[in-house]
């Protein structure tokens, strides 16, 4: 979430989408594949990049993307759900608020924001999940983390995060903080594409056992 250059860490946070962002009238109530049962929102985008390490070329609304990609795959052909993204290109620009509106509009069962996290420490790194409201997203964002157990580095828990995207979705919804951008070792992965793959299967995984659970 935090904007990262090289090794050296600016304090600007990024989840709220810049006043650049599309308007509302060209996207809400508008689902991209009609229906999905499942809807993942790649955070950031357009003239948001997120979080930047600028050491191995890295930005986070592109690997977000990759990750959802992934995971769209994973999800469709591994365990048949319908899955819709938020954005497919590295140019739309949403503001949070507009991704929950377009998983309302796929009357999805569950809303999943992806992202990478960072910090002033290039040595630090943990998964992380957030909810907004506590009887419709706690538990789901509970089974995600355990879920992102599958990465292997440790678990800063859940907690609560007034994000518009997850307030405004009607569906149990969470917001993914996979791994840091700011540690040398998963940017390196992330450059050469070995981490992405990794990070998808457990965001499916946690979709699917969700769902299941709820069957």
């Amino acid at each position: 979430m935090w904007r990262v250059i090289g090794v050296v860490l600016l304090a600007v946070m990024t989840l709220a989408a810049p006043g650049s962002a599309r308007s509302a009238s060209q996207t809400e109530d508008v689902c991209p594949t009609g229906t999905a049962q499942v809807v993942l929102d790649p955070g950031h985008g357009g003239g948001d990049p997120g979080a930047l390490n600028s050491t191995y070329g890295l930005s986070e609304k592109s690997v977000n993307l990759e990750v959802a990609q992934r995971a769209a795959t994973i999800l469709q052909e591994r365990y048949g759900y319908r899955v819709a993204l938020t954005r497919d290109d590295d140019e739309t620009e949403l503001g949070n608020s507009q991704r929950g509106a377009i998983a309302n509009a796929c009357e999805a069962l569950v809303f999943v924001e992806i992202h990478m996290n960072a910090s002033f420490d290039p040595g630090v790194d943990y998964t992380q999940t957030f909810w907004g409201e506590k009887e419709k997203d706690l538990a789901f964002s509970q089974t995600m983390l355990g879920a992102l157990g599958a990465l292997g580095i440790p678990s800063a828990g859940t907690d609560r995060f007034d994000n518009g995207g997850l307030l405004r979705a009607r569906m149990p919804s969470v917001l993914v903080e996979a791994v840091f951008l700011s540690n040398m070792d998963e940017a390196k992965d992330l450059a050469n594409g070995t981490r992405q793959e990794g990070i998808a299967q457990a965001v499916a995984a946690g979709v699917n056992a969700w769902i299941e659970g709820q069957a």
